[in-house]
């Protein structure tokens, strides 16, 4: 593993005590009364509401030689990764994908808030990566977005999980209401969350789509931990766009990876990276077990690396 981080002048990293989190983490936006105006009423924080879809807390495994066939495959299409570390990211998703790519020897970095403005990104990382938070928070707090669509549109790669990809769709609906998000990288709607069908922390069944390459080691459905994130509605038919997995309560997508110019994205609606949460025992694994995807996860990457 070989990390690097360039912001040298930041010597403090606040410490988010475990019961905040529980209270704060989901993977939207929320109401504060210290954010712009503008982001006032976008979305609240929504508890779990209920038991495992259809009473099951069993998790599906991947097949059993999943690793060993993903292993064998090159990794010369590994990549220089800068995982967003500034406001409004969830450090317990943050934490989950430094483990993921230490444990896959995945180059990476970090970078916040003011790096997405003024540093040269494509000089740094071949990747940028927003993990789970506060969409809003990604709209609000980044100052300028074009730095980051100027490096996605010369070739750069983007990859946004739950809250990422909110902030990486045209429009971010929420509870039935539409806001316009800066990026629109995805040519759509990003839309949640799917309360009534799964509730914030579950275990819930995604389909996978049994011609895509990234699925071809792994069973027709797996189970990954879902905190609010978006199901995809494209405006149209769109050119480049592909669907890795759908939601099986709804039949809608729920991993998705599309173009943008020379560049590309992959968004994930669920957390794949994430493990070992239930609301009567609430805690997260972020070591890649009791539930995490890993597997799935590097296939997946390994995949949109070489598109």
């Amino acid at each position: 593993m070989r990390y690097f981080k360039f912001k040298t002048y930041r010597t403090f990293v606040p410490l988010i005590v475990l019961a905040s989190l529980l209270f704060f983490a989901s993977c939207n936006t929320i109401t504060r009364s210290d954010l712009p105006e503008n982001i006032a009423g976008e979305q609240e924080q929504t508890e779990n509401t209920g038991p495992y879809p259809d009473g099951d807390s069993n998790i599906n495994q991947s097949d059993g030689n999943a690793e060993q066939l993903i292993n064998e495959k090159s990794k010369d299409t590994l990549k220089r990764v800068g995982i967003y570390d500034g406001r409004g990211s969830w450090e317990i998703s943050r934490s989950a994908y430094e483990n993921f790519f230490n444990h896959y020897d995945i180059e990476y970095g970090s970078f916040d808030e003011q790096d997405a403005v003024s540093l040269d990104l494509g000089r740094h990382f071949d990747v940028i990566l927003f993990p789970g938070g506060f969409a809003a928070e990604y709209k609000n707090y980044i100052s300028d977005h074009d730095n980051i669509l100027n490096f996605i549109a010369e070739g750069g790669s983007f990859i946004g999980s739950c809250a990422g990809a909110y902030y990486a769709s045209d429009i971010l609906r929420w509870q039935g209401s539409d806001y316009q998000y800066p990026l629109s990288l995805f040519d759509g709607k990003g839309i949640g969350p799917l309360s009534g069908l799964i509730g914030w922390g579950e275990a819930a069944t995604f389909i996978l789509e049994p011609q895509h390459p990234a699925n071809d080691s792994f069973s027709r459905s797996l189970d990954f931990y879902y905190f609010d994130g978006p199901y995809f509605e494209p405006y149209k038919d769109l050119d480049d766009y592909e669907v890795l997995a759908t939601y099986a309560k709804n039949d809608k997508p729920a991993v998705i990876a599309g173009r943008y110019g020379k560049g590309k994205y992959l968004l994930l609606g669920p957390h794949p990276e994430i493990g070992g949460y239930t609301a009567e025992s609430p805690g997260f694994n972020v070591e890649g077990d009791d539930g995490a995807k890993w597997p799935w996860l590097y296939s997946s990457l390994l995949w949109f690396f070489k598109w």
